[in-house]
């Protein structure tokens, strides 16, 4: 009796060490030879760690993830072939997984890594589940799309187009928030809202966020991620997009020598905010035009305001040079003015502002802009 029971604690004691790291066996069929798996943890506030990234290797198809945790963990698992000359970026493949200190198992394959099926997590089982409501959301949606275009008439036909007009990662989003909205009891959905809130916030406006927060249980509530919600309703959330009729929002941002200057300063003056990056070609092209109009209209009260998304001053600076930038241009290093409170979610993005701070178009390029000017300024 006294063996058998020693014999237990053993093997209790074997099953608590195994557990006290992650131990994750993956299996992707199609893969063949030593393709390299690269491991990065996405932080608690949805930014991906590089300086910690890790790589491993998938031997015909296998690969094992050993890791000690002290919490658990969203942690993005790439598969990336060998670069060669006819190598096609698209063969890149990756899957986002909830993981902790167990056993976990990945089964996939080669082409659908995405989909791939992980088990031994609770929280990756919630995860599991939102991403098959999702899919099979997307998978309804291109039926609709397909059956749209067997049937000739007025009403499908423009329900059709109106359809292909938004885009996949639209629908894609707009099916994780719902799925948010559905099950405001599962941490999966508070943690998604999070990352909404982080990076898309023009589709969880402050009505949107607070009615979503307001449904959470107070522990939901008290996680890093409910407070997260919490955070962005306090202090930065706006009520929705900014439309023609409604006043600009006022902000204060750094010019390139520091100096720190607010849209309010300019009031009195026809003001065209612009959103941009070095990065953004179209944004680069657009500044050739302005440059034209503001040499054109500056004497006649026109002002334009350049807000650069870049995060490196160097980058932003070169930019400004190799443009000719002789309009106010600030720097929005945070893009806490583009993200929050303008709630830009693409560039090129433009708003013209009356001398009373009223939004009288939005989005004007090229010659439409140039003529736009000419109607206010020179009657």
């Amino acid at each position: 009796m006294k063996k058998l029971l020693a014999y237990s604690l053993l093997l209790l004691c074997n099953f608590a060490i195994a557990q006290d790291k992650l131990e994750l066996d993956g299996f992707v069929k199609g893969y063949e030879g030593r393709v390299k798996v690269i491991l990065n943890v996405i932080s608690p506030n949805h930014e991906t760690d590089m300086e910690n990234e890790e790589v491993l290797y998938m031997i015909d198809g296998k690969f094992k993830i050993e890791k000690k945790l002290t919490e658990p963990v969203l942690l993005s698992i790439r598969i990336r072939p060998e670069i060669t000359g006819n190598f096609d970026p698209r063969t890149f493949e990756s899957v986002f997984v909830w993981v902790d200190n167990k056993k976990m198992t990945l089964v996939g394959e080669k082409g659908n890594f995405e989909y791939c099926n992980v088990s031994g997590y609770s929280r990756q089982d919630e995860n599991e589940r939102m991403k098959n409501y999702v899919r099979n959301n997307l998978n309804d949606l291109s039926k609709r799309i397909d059956s749209l275009s067997q049937i000739q008439s007025e009403s499908a036909t423009a329900e059709l187009n109106e359809l292909k007009a938004i885009s996949y990662v639209h629908f894609l989003n707009k099916y994780r928030l719902d799925y948010c909205l559905r099950n405001p009891d599962l941490f999966i959905s508070v943690y998604e809202y999070s990352w909404f809130v982080k990076w898309l916030p023009e589709m969880v406006p402050k009505s949107y966020a607070a009615a979503f927060y307001n449904s959470l249980s107070d522990s939901l509530k008290n996680t890093t991620h409910g407070e997260q919600v919490k955070n962005y309703l306090d202090h930065i959330a706006v009520n929705s997009r900014l439309k023609t009729g409604d006043m600009a929002y006022d902000f204060s941002l750094p010019d390139s020598t520091g100096k720190i200057a607010s849209l309010s300063d300019f009031k009195g003056k026809l003001v065209l905010l612009d959103f941009w990056a070095a990065n953004c070609g179209p944004c680069r092209k657009e500044h050739k035009n302005y440059s034209a109009i503001y040499h054109e209209f500056k004497d006649a009260g026109f002002e334009i305001i350049s807000v650069s998304q870049d995060r490196s001053k160097k980058t932003w600076q070169n930019a400004m040079d190799k443009d000719r930038m002789s309009w106010v241009s600030l720097r929005d290093e945070d893009m806490r003015v583009s993200t929050y409170l303008y709630l830009v979610s693409g560039i090129p993005n433009n708003y013209l502002i009356s001398q009373d701070g009223i939004i009288i178009a939005i989005n004007l390029r090229g010659a439409e802009l140039n003529n736009y000017l000419k109607k206010l300024l020179k009657n």
